[in-house]
């Protein structure tokens, strides 16, 4: 399922990763939880951690508009924070959407960011064709579906929004950023139908279970992009589920145009 010379990007529950380890026989320090999973996961890579890439995602920059990526914890999950306590991983220069790793650089920009852009990690993933791993999470954990709207011509359900503020770095000083990406209108439904899309990734082979656990699942970015962008150009509503759908078939009419900002907001930080 993983071609140990690719990147893996993992998401993970540790309660529920714990249990996939366990069926897999993998030997769990009571102690140190955290470190055991890792060591699970570095076997898929062949102990090559520099091919181990984490979401260090912290959503605080909303309301703060200072990022300090030595500083503030990650708010996705115990074992992305563990690692960036413990395995002296880099975490990348982009507020809201950072990472953890070895070998990927700082991703930083002095100017503008974008995260789910061509050079965003997330579009390292399938330069790099990266296998993407759900260890005790589900689809709806999968972020990179935003770099697939964004790639796909940006979705119409969407708008673009700028926050600008500043990074606080611990090695580098402060500098003043902009970051721009796409959100979800104020104030509105929004969600995508993750049972039906996972049916179809099943259906396809492209999201395939671990044979001892089906809370072990596995994506690999390149072959995701290149199926459901296929289906966003023929369907621009296609991710969505039913609610929000049938509203945004209205704005949008029927994915012909894409919502914008005033419509939805003035002054108010929404992402």
């Amino acid at each position: 399922m993983i071609d140990p010379s690719n990147p893996i990007f993992v998401h993970s529950d540790v309660g529920r990763g714990l249990l996939v380890a366990k069926r897999k026989g993998v030997t769990i320090e009571s102690k140190n939880i955290c470190s055991s999973l890792f060591h699970f996961l570095s076997q898929f890579v062949e102990n090559d951690l520099s091919k181990i890439i984490f979401p260090a995602f912290n959503y605080d920059y909303g309301k703060t508009r200072i990022y300090k990526p030595h500083v503030d914890p990650v708010q996705v999950g115990a074992l992305p924070e563990w690692v960036r306590t413990n395995c002296g991983y880099s975490r990348s220069y982009v507020p809201f959407y950072s990472v953890l790793s070895e070998s990927i650089a700082k991703l930083n920009s002095t100017q503008v960011i974008n995260p789910f852009g061509k050079d965003s990690v997330f579009g390292q993933l399938v330069s790099n064709d990266a296998t993407i791993i759900l260890l005790g999470t589900g689809l709806s954990s999968l972020t990179f579906i935003h770099h697939i709207e964004e790639m796909i011509g940006k979705p119409c359900y969407r708008y673009d929004k700028s926050f600008s503020g500043k990074i606080v770095s611990t090695h580098d000083g402060s500098y003043k950023c902009e970051f721009i990406m796409h959100v979800r209108p104020l104030g509105t439904h929004l969600d995508y139908d993750w049972q039906r899309l996972e049916e179809d990734l099943i259906s396809e082979k492209i999201l395939l279970s671990d044979e001892d656990s089906q809370d072990l699942k596995f994506l690999k970015a390149r072959r995701l992009i290149e199926y459901w962008g296929n289906q966003i150009t023929t369907d621009p509503l296609y991710l969505l589920d039913a609610k929000s759908r049938k509203y945004f078939e209205i704005k949008t009419s029927s994915g012909s145009r894409r919502v914008e900002l005033e419509e939805f907001e003035e002054d108010i930080n929404e992402y």
